[in-house]
């Protein structure tokens, strides 16, 4: 059965280490793309946080954001598929990761807050000035994420904490893995990611999937990160990046290179347009 959906993760993946996507990577996607193949970008990102150099390639349509729990058309804005805490979950899980010594940010509505007192401690945690930026720029700004969790029309699909010891990190990951609506994964080193349990890329790429009438073994998946392990597994061709970590490779079907490396562009030549 052959590839009609290529499932992107982006840091670490379509994304090199200066954040870009060169012009050979992006050659090869247009090339999948005139044969009629989606091209979505995958990501723990909100969808205002893809980069330009993604969202404005004119074949992107669709977009798993927040770890899929949020699957967007781009061009309209529609939502395809949502899976969110509940407005109790939410409150609850906001006061709980208070706790522990680690920066936390919050979506609200598809996009990521984080408070102003939060983003004054951010150099603290990060000694890159570049990361720092990253992270200013992919979270707005807000004095009080609580109060706004409270209110009625507002829900919440992810949160995130930054950590700056990891064995803290550690502890909080077993902590968290115990609560039992909650999804823990993470794409860098000092972070966790948190979903309602079932908001991920797997679950995310099924409903993708379906509401474009594709039976998943139609679809190949790309990813390096924690995050990325359910699109891995559930895509008909999940492929790991050289630079994935170890229990990435180990569930994927194939190996590309490196995203240094254009891993993606020969990913697809290799299993989708030479075959």
């Amino acid at each position: 059965m052959s590839i009609q959906l290529i499932a992107l993760d982006l840091d670490g993946t379509l994304l090199n280490s200066s954040k870009e996507i060169t012009d050979y990577t992006i050659e090869v996607l247009n090339q999948a793309a005139k044969k009629g193949i989606y091209i979505v970008p995958s990501t723990g990102r909100s969808k205002q946080c893809i980069p330009k150099c993604v969202a404005n390639l004119p074949f992107i349509r669709y977009a798993l954001t927040l770890n899929g729990a949020l699957v967007v058309d781009l061009k309209t804005d529609k939502i395809i598929h949502e899976y969110v805490f509940t407005g109790e979950e939410a409150i609850f899980l906001w006061d709980y990761i208070q706790k522990y010594q680690a920066l936390p940010d919050c979506d609200l509505n598809g996009e990521l807050y984080m408070e102003r007192k939060v983003f004054e401690r951010l150099p603290g945690f990060i000694n890159d000035p570049n990361r720092v930026e990253i992270m200013k720029q992919t979270r707005k700004e807000i004095e009080d994420i609580r109060k706004v969790l409270l209110e009625s029309n507002v829900k919440s699909a992810k949160m995130n904490l930054l950590f700056a010891d990891m064995n803290e990190r550690m502890r909080a990951r077993a902590d968290l893995e115990s609560l039992p609506f909650v999804e823990v994964s993470s794409s860098l080193d000092r972070n966790l990611e948190l979903n309602r349990k079932g908001g991920n890329k797997g679950n995310g790429l099924k409903a993708l999937a379906k509401y474009l009438n594709l039976n998943i073994n139609q679809v190949m998946a790309l990813g390096d990160s924690d995050n990325d392990i359910t699109m891995i597994e559930t895509a008909g061709l999940g492929i790991a990046m050289a630079n994935a970590a170890p229990e990435i490779i180990k569930v994927a079907d194939g190996v590309t290179d490196s995203n240094d490396e254009d891993g993606v562009a020969h990913a697809i030549e290799r299993w989708v347009l030479n075959t």
